[in-house]
């Protein structure tokens, strides 16, 4: 009798699973298959508005944003109504004014006025987006106060987190600004909070200044877990800074391997002292993985972060992927459908023995499901 009931219980997912996924997955949502969606994102520090010239203008910074052709562009230096050299103005409000564009903004420092009555003074970072930002927080990483006489590391706010709904896509959005002084110590405390951070989502992108070079050793624990987008560039070197003479690399791009870069490159302007840097990018409805290799990424992530809390099923999982690797490349259906459905198994298994969290078992759930629909299985 029990040897009969598993027999049907494994008949039973294995004929759930080979539902068509448009209907399980997407009917709820009023379509009938995943959509793509190619955007630009981008990072540009502006420099509190102050161009090449020492002077300062916002439109000009505006204009320069446009040409840029971003449809989300996370920015760094920015004043709302922090002083005399930004004319008091909130920069960021003006530039969501002028470009049309949903923002949020983050101060790194936040002061009472120096006139009872008027705005606070801040400085920090900001996201502007043609897309809604459904939701946003400040989180805090490490800093070394530059308005403090005698700073120490502390946690302190100004590391930018939005969720933007890209017409079904649901992207973290991260910004930041690393410390700037030689000494690596701060930055690579900075980058140790910001991976923590950052492992609550898996469709993500970080942008921002990180005032360090690629080969710097405090970015690789960054380079190791994101996909840098200057890989996909064919223009250069990918300097940012000075506008004037770039000579270094300091501005990226980071990917999560589950989206797609299609391209990367650096705008030609003098509106601050850092030039932007721009990349295309394509992002799924649904927020799944674009490849297997983003499944991969998937499941290593969620081993490391104890959500998949069993080396053997991580490795079962990888084995899975591996044959799908091979039997994608020969079109062999038969083979495709027999490992997605043999993953599903193994992850209703593991969620039913704790093995797994939820939020890792809906992932990689929703990974299986699309590609059941995209291989027309």
């Amino acid at each position: 009798m029990k040897k009969t009931m598993l027999f049907l219980a494994g008949f039973f997912a294995l004929l759930w699973v080979s539902l068509s996924p448009s209907h399980e997955m997407y009917a709820v949502q009023g379509i009938d298959q995943v959509e793509e969606k190619t955007v630009k994102v981008a990072t540009y520090n502006i420099a509190a508005g102050r161009g090449t010239d020492g002077v300062y203008n916002v439109e000009r910074i505006a204009r320069a944003i446009e040409e840029t052709d971003a449809d989300i562009i996370g920015l760094q230096e920015v004043d709302v109504h922090w002083g005399a050299r930004s004319n008091h103005d909130d920069m960021v409000a003006i530039l969501a004014d002028h470009l049309n564009m949903d923002y949020y903004f983050a101060p790194i420092y936040d002061f009472a006025p120096t006139v009872e009555g008027e705005p606070r003074r801040q400085f920090g970072v900001a996201v502007l987006s043609k897309y809604p930002i459904t939701n946003a927080a400040n989180r805090e990483i490490a800093r070394l106060s530059t308005q403090d006489p005698n700073p120490e590391p502390t946690p302190a706010p100004g590391f930018l987190e939005a969720q933007i709904n890209v017409e079904g896509a649901e992207v973290s959005f991260y910004v930041t600004h690393l410390d700037y002084r030689g000494d690596p110590t701060v930055r690579e405390m900075q980058v140790a909070d910001m991976q923590a951070i950052m492992a609550e989502q898996t469709y993500s992108l970080l942008v921002g200044d990180m005032n360090a070079r690629p080969e710097a050793p405090e970015l690789q624990p960054i380079f190791q877990k994101y996909n840098d987008a200057w890989k996909w560039s064919e223009n250069g070197e990918g300097y940012t800074y000075p506008a004037t003479e770039a000579d270094r690399r300091i501005d990226y791009i980071f990917a999560s391997p589950r989206i797609e870069i299609q391209s990367a490159e650096t705008m030609s302007t003098e509106a601050a002292d850092h030039l932007p840097v721009v990349a295309e990018i394509s992002l799924l409805q649904g927020s799944h993985s674009y490849n297997l290799k983003g499944t991969e990424w998937l499941v290593d992530h969620y081993t490391d972060y104890g959500e998949i809390r069993d080396a053997q099923t991580s490795s079962m999982l990888h084995n899975h992927l591996r044959a799908l690797h091979y039997y994608e490349k020969q079109d062999k259906e038969e083979k495709l459908l027999k490992h997605l459905q043999g993953m599903k198994v193994l992850l209703d298994h593991q969620k039913e023995s704790e093995l797994i969290s939820e939020k890792a078992w809906q992932d990689l759930i929703r990974d299986i499901h699309y590609f059941m629909g995209e291989w027309d299985l």
